[in-house]
């Protein structure tokens, strides 16, 4: 039996049919509305001329529709490559045509961007404007939605069908398309409900801030679907709202970037917000902070904190540390995914031991196709099987995953390795240090120097000198940062992440 994603929908309509599967602003959706509204999209790209193996774009803002359209290009057998809101015109228009897109599904308040952008993109042949009042020069997706029927299409579609083309931000050039195949989905679910479930009838209500161009807001949400649970979604990721919306609709677990977790503790008088529902908080995309973590035990008090480890070319999950870890292996990632395997390498290839660094490097059924189009960065990428991430971590005897730094972002200096989350973990030890970024630039000594962005708590005041004496108390001299800019804000992509490469851009160019 060959699965494919948008199965699921269909499977848990006939299962949990009366059940919620969506909940967006005053938009509920039964498993079984959901499934009738995926169909009616699904006959309406087929009606208009999207063919199994098409590659098909959508732009979007959170909301069921986005979902609902997600689903309804995997079950016309095409090919979904998803859009971020945030990128520039020049981003779009190389993505779109990189990725060989001929029709797009955008929502109607990204008409002008559409506008703009689709002359200097003579392949894309198909424009459907999901929304109350298209122009007449789009097809009009909500219109020929509710002309069709809510009868399964007959669309063979196999595991090795290209599901999802995702693109990486671009941190070292030019972004790449990641190839994602139905059986790489099908496996990172399985992985994820199997760490996340210890029976099939547990039933939780979800909270999704991800935005529906990243892997992770994919993934999040299909494990929550395959589990037959609710999915509350929130158009954008507004701290205040997050905590109303937990209140209001029970919610029984969230998941977020440390960056988002960190700006939820600074809403005015949170303690005033029932929590309580809250039993699981599972955070990933970089380590978070120790303080970050106490101050969330106490604010969400039955809540187990876990943190994962994954990427785009892995569909996410690679590893997770258990919330009942909390305590005793607090700054792990946890054990290996279920269908995983991990190594630790060092540079000629040899596995590592315990407590010593070294690559990351996976293997398993979810891991990424290829690079599209780009045969030297597979190659690269992916050696006899192994996709070498990138990632500097060690295991410890218990076999508890540990990262340790992406491998470009690692200093050396005066033949010294300096880890930059080393240094910041010091650095949010700080009472008066709110957010703090470490990275390398050129020293014309000692190769590469640390250099430390850093942002204050509100009304504090920080000198270079007392930074670097705390770091001198904390952590061998020679990793303090020589310079510390204060600065008011960090550049973060669209999931909160800190971006070091545009800092290493703004000092040196």
């Amino acid at each position: 039996m060959e699965l494919n994603v948008s199965e699921i929908i269909d499977m848990n309509a006939h299962k949990f049919p009366s059940r919620e599967a969506l909940v967006f602003q005053d938009k509920r959706l039964t498993y079984t509305e959901f499934n009738d509204l995926v169909n009616q999209r699904t006959n309406a790209l087929i009606d208009q001329g999207v063919k199994k193996g098409d590659h098909v774009s959508t732009l979007f803002l959170n909301s069921t529709e986005i979902v609902e359209t997600i689903a309804a290009i995997w079950r016309a057998g095409a090919a979904l490559v998803p859009l971020s809101f945030r990128a520039s015109p020049d981003e779009l228009i190389y993505i779109l045509d990189h990725s060989d897109v001929s029709a797009m599904v955008f929502q109607d308040n990204f008409e002008k961007i559409i506008r703009r952008i689709t002359p200097s993109l003579p392949n894309v042949n198909k424009l459907f404007c999901s929304g109350k009042n298209p122009a007449k020069d789009f097809i009009d997706f909500e219109s020929k939605r509710m002309e069709q029927s809510t009868q399964l299409p007959k669309v063979k579609i196999e595991e090795s069908d290209t599901a999802t083309i995702v693109y990486t931000s671009g941190t070292t050039g030019r972004p790449k398309g990641v190839v994602i195949t139905h059986k790489n989905f099908i496996w990172a679910i399985a992985s994820g409900l199997v760490m996340n479930y210890s029976g099939y009838d547990v039933y939780d209500i979800h909270l999704t801030i991800y935005p529906f161009f990243h892997v992770g807001a994919i993934m999040n949400t299909y494990v929550c679907l395959c589990a037959g649970n609710t999915m509350v979604m929130l158009e954008t990721f507004d701290p205040k709202k997050v905590l109303e919306t937990v209140q209001k609709e029970k919610v029984s677990t969230l998941a977020n970037p440390p960056t988002a977790y960190k700006m939820l503790l600074r809403v005015p008088n949170i303690e005033q917000y029932d929590l309580s529902s809250v039993t699981g908080l599972a955070s990933g995309s970089e380590m978070m902070p120790a303080e970050t973590r106490n101050h969330l035990k106490k604010v969400f008090p039955n809540a187990e904190i876990s943190e994962n480890y994954g990427m785009t070319e892995s569909c996410g999950f690679l590893s997770t540390r258990s919330g009942k870890f909390m305590d005793t292996k607090l700054d792990s990632v946890g054990k290996t995914s279920p269908f995983i395997r991990l190594r630790i390498i060092d540079k000629n290839g040899n596995d590592v031991a315990p407590n010593e660094p070294g690559e990351i490097i996976a293997k398993g059924p979810n891991m990424m196709k290829e690079y599209y189009k780009n045969p030297e960065k597979t190659a690269e990428a992916i050696r006899d099987g192994w996709l070498y991430t990138e990632d500097m971590g060690l295991f410890d005897e218990d076999g508890f995953l540990y990262i340790i730094e992406r491998k470009h972002h690692m200093i050396i200096s005066g033949g010294e390795n300096i880890y930059p989350k080393e240094v910041e973990e010091v650095l949010y030890h700080h009472p008066q240090i709110l957010e703090a970024a470490v990275f390398g630039l050129p020293d014309k000594i000692f190769g590469e120097m640390v250099v430390a962005d850093v942002v204050l708590k509100p009304g504090e005041q920080l000198t270079y000198e007392e930074v670097a004496e705390f770091c001198k108390e904390h952590i061998a001299s020679f990793k303090k940062p020589k310079v510390v800019h204060f600065v008011d804000a960090l550049p973060k992509n669209p999931i909160g992440k800190i971006m070091r490469s545009e800092l290493k851009k703004k000092y040196t160019t």
